[in-house]
């Protein structure tokens, strides 16, 4: 099943401060992480790259502020490209940080593709990351496939495990004829990471963090997509 199409969604931004995305650097400075999922329609399927985000709790507000527009919601994005929620078969979840799991719920019909360590941990999460993880968010009656590893969803969309940022974060490699969009999740959150090989600010280990963006920046035919980067808000052009 070849890959027809894909988009780069504009689910809006959240303040955060900016030495979160990129290791002893930025510190006092604050940034708006733009939220960008990815849709990739196949010959059979339709399949969304993270969720993003529509709101917090209460307790995480005082620490991020969501800017999104009504044409940024997940919802309106996908219809911009005639796609329901319930038509969506396939969800990937890079990782279950709150910023990439935040519309699980919408997506009733799809199939959840999460490493078994990342849903392990985002349940028993260690104190100094327990804020990332917000439970209601994927604690939900869905149907989660727990990986090990790496993973082919279908032809030219696969799976590649990049811990680090956190303990089962995965990367997804989409191919388009002689391209890889490299869908980078937290593993790159910003261009820097790739092109300096800065690891994130936020890491669960930094010895695998570093190897994942090494693994990353060894893809030939790369087009690299970074997570929260707002500078990045449309595909880049092809390799």
């Amino acid at each position: 099943m070849a890959v027809l199409e894909v988009h780069l969604l504009n689910n809006g931004y959240f303040t955060l401060p900016k030495s979160l995305l990129v290791y002893g650097k930025y510190f006092g400075e604050t940034y708006q992480a733009a939220l960008k999922p990815l849709l990739v329609v196949t010959e059979e399927e339709k399949i969304l790259v993270d969720t993003g985000l529509s709101s917090l709790p209460e307790r995480h507000r005082r620490f991020h502020k969501i800017s999104q527009s009504p044409e940024q919601s997940l919802e309106a994005q996908l219809k911009m490209h005639g796609v329901k929620p319930d038509e969506i078969d396939i969800v990937i979840n890079t990782h279950l940080h709150f910023d990439h799991c935040g519309n699980n719920a919408l997506f009733k019909n799809a199939k959840f593709y999460v490493q078994a360590r990342e849903i392990r941990y985002a349940y028993a999460s260690d104190r100094f990351m327990q804020n990332a993880y917000i439970r209601e968010f994927f604690d939900k009656e869905l149907d989660y496939r727990l990986l090990k590893g790496k993973y082919k969803i279908t032809d030219g969309v696969l799976i590649l495990p990049t811990p680090g940022h956190s303990p089962g974060h995965q990367s997804v490699v989409v191919s388009v004829e002689n391209t890889k969009y490299v869908y980078c999740g937290d593993a790159a959150t910003l261009a820097e990471c790739v092109e300096r090989r800065n690891i994130p600010g936020v890491i669960y280990r930094a010895d695998q963090a570093l190897d994942s963006i090494d693994r990353l920046r060894a893809i030939r035919n790369a087009v690299y997509v970074y997570s929260h980067d707002n500078q990045q808000l449309s595909l880049p052009r092809r390799a």
